[in-house]
């Protein structure tokens, strides 16, 4: 039988954040993980979505490139 996983269990696999220099202000900001949803229109007339994970700069929501 597998053990009953706790509460502080699960609270300690959360994800660490992540922190970057951002190169216009100069300060340490947190990098958000974000998805980007856009709406294409196909050969037939139907609409489609194309759906991608970006990370960006909290403050400015410009793109972060490692």
């Amino acid at each position: 039988m597998a053990k009953a996983q706790s509460f502080a269990d699960k609270l300690n696999k959360t994800k660490k954040v992540e922190m970057a220099i951002d190169p216009d202000t100069g300060k340490e900001v947190r990098i958000l993980s974000i998805k980007i949803v856009e709406s294409v229109k196909t050969e037939k007339g139907t609409w489609k979505f194309l759906e991608k994970m970006s990370k960006v700069y909290e403050n400015s929501l410009k793109p972060y490139n490692p």
